[in-house]
């Protein structure tokens, strides 16, 4: 739903365009002019984005390097959900959206906050300067290191989520959906694609190869069969010359040893395009080959795929059937963290479904010992103790197992 992007200050005025929208000769064919006007500039004041910019980086330091991200922009594009809500309603998602962005980031370093709905479909770019405060040096620098770290760009999402449900009434399912297939299966996808288009192209490029051979292979055809009649002419007219009744010949026959042996390198030419063509074409063979080879293991990749996706959206209709159950029948809007991720656990262990890692084991107790310690939790405190004596025993069942493992066999 959201995606970051780090600019040098070399981006910026192309950015400023595109934002904008302050050309009529779009490179992107996505863009439907018709529909420009119902674009929102959320940013007040009057200015433009590249004077915000520039002012912005006048009032704190920046290293003087063309290699310095001087600006940040996230594209926040609207939830599938809220596609057929009416204008105000997306409108005011946007809003908030730019609200969180400037509270995060401070609203003092955005210089954009542009909403797109004249393309595929409405989306925010957010602009901001990443800036800090240099305790050493005492003043504002340019950093887009320190702000936009690890751990902001993991809890970002999650974040943005639980805000919007605060502030937005009918903003309910949420961008935490689950609705994108994991990252292994769609890098394996992309990676056979990538094959797949790859040898596509290479199968075209010998296409071709192999039709413009075809075209010299022609027209040699014709050329040595033109050769082998002028050979033989040659030959008829020296026999002729011979017998001249004068006693003269007009044309001496080296010369026309001579001719013959540009023929000759002609035919040999000939011949060496024919062998250079069945040489393409037994090419082309391997090529096609591997292309089927390919092609059936995109198809089998792709029915994966598929497969992957109608299982997600079964457990995505079982997810929003679960969530109406507790809101509507149990009066449960929302979800502490911590009780989602020691309710993961204790279902774990209601059905067997033990680990072997110890790692994973003592995450496990961590999870269910902070929910226990949480006087808000909605779960049973004899369910978390029993979930606890459990993980406890599983722990040392492996810690046991290990300590036999490296003890070895006894003499």
């Amino acid at each position: 739903m959201a995606h970051l992007k780090k600019n040098t200050r070399g981006a910026v005025p192309g950015l400023a365009v595109h934002f904008e929208r302050k050309t009529d000769h779009h490179t992107n064919k996505d863009i439907d002019v018709s529909k420009t006007y119902l674009n929102q500039d959320l940013m007040s004041g009057g200015s433009d984005m590249l004077s915000r910019f520039n002012g912005r980086l006048n009032d704190v330091y920046c290293m003087k390097r063309d290699d310095v991200k001087a600006l940040a922009t996230w594209i926040v594009t609207l939830p599938e959900e809220l596609t057929e809500v009416p204008h105000e309603k997306q409108s005011a998602f946007f809003e908030a959206t730019t609200n969180f962005l400037n509270e995060r980031y401070g609203q003092e370093n955005a210089v954009a906050a542009v909403v797109h709905y004249d393309e595929t479909t409405p989306h925010l770019h957010y602009a901001f300067v990443p800036v800090v405060f240099d305790d050493k040096k005492s003043r504002y620098k340019v950093s887009a290191k320190e702000v936009l770290t690890r751990h902001d760009l993991q809890s970002f999402h999650e974040d943005l989520d639980h805000d919007l449900k605060k502030v937005l009434p009918f903003y309910e399912k949420g961008i935490l959906n689950n609705k994108t297939l994991p990252f292994e299966n769609v890098a394996e996808i992309k990676k056979y694609n990538d094959q797949f288009n790859a040898l596509k192209n290479e199968l075209a490029d010998v296409e071709e190869n192999i039709s413009a051979k075809q075209a010299v292979l022609k027209i040699t055809d014709q050329a040595l069969t033109e050769v082998d009649l002028a050979e033989k002419q040659i030959d008829d007219f020296k026999q002729a010359l011979s017998k001249n009744l004068f006693g003269k010949t007009v044309i001496k026959p080296d010369d026309l040893d001579r001719f013959k042996n540009v023929l000759a390198t002609m035919k040999k030419a000939t011949l060496q395009s024919q062998h250079e063509t069945e040489e393409l074409k037994q090419a082309l063979g391997q090529v096609k080959a591997q292309l089927a080879d390919i092609q059936s293991d995109y198809q089998n990749l792709k029915e994966t795929h598929e497969a992957l996706q109608k299982r997600q959206r079964e457990h995505q209709q079982m997810g929003y059937a679960m969530r109406d159950m507790l809101k509507n029948d149990y009066g449960v809007n929302s979800m502490k963290t911590s009780d989602v991720k020691a309710r993961y656990v204790l279902y774990k262990l209601d059905h067997d479904v033990l680990t072997k890692n110890k790692k994973i084991a003592d995450s496990w107790l961590k999870a269910l010992m902070l929910a226990r310690e949480d006087q808000d939790t909605k779960i049973s405190p004899t369910r978390l103790d029993h979930g606890i004596e459990q993980v406890k025993a599983l722990i040392n069942r492996i810690i046991e197992l290990t300590r036999d493992l490296f003890k070895g066999p006894s003499l």
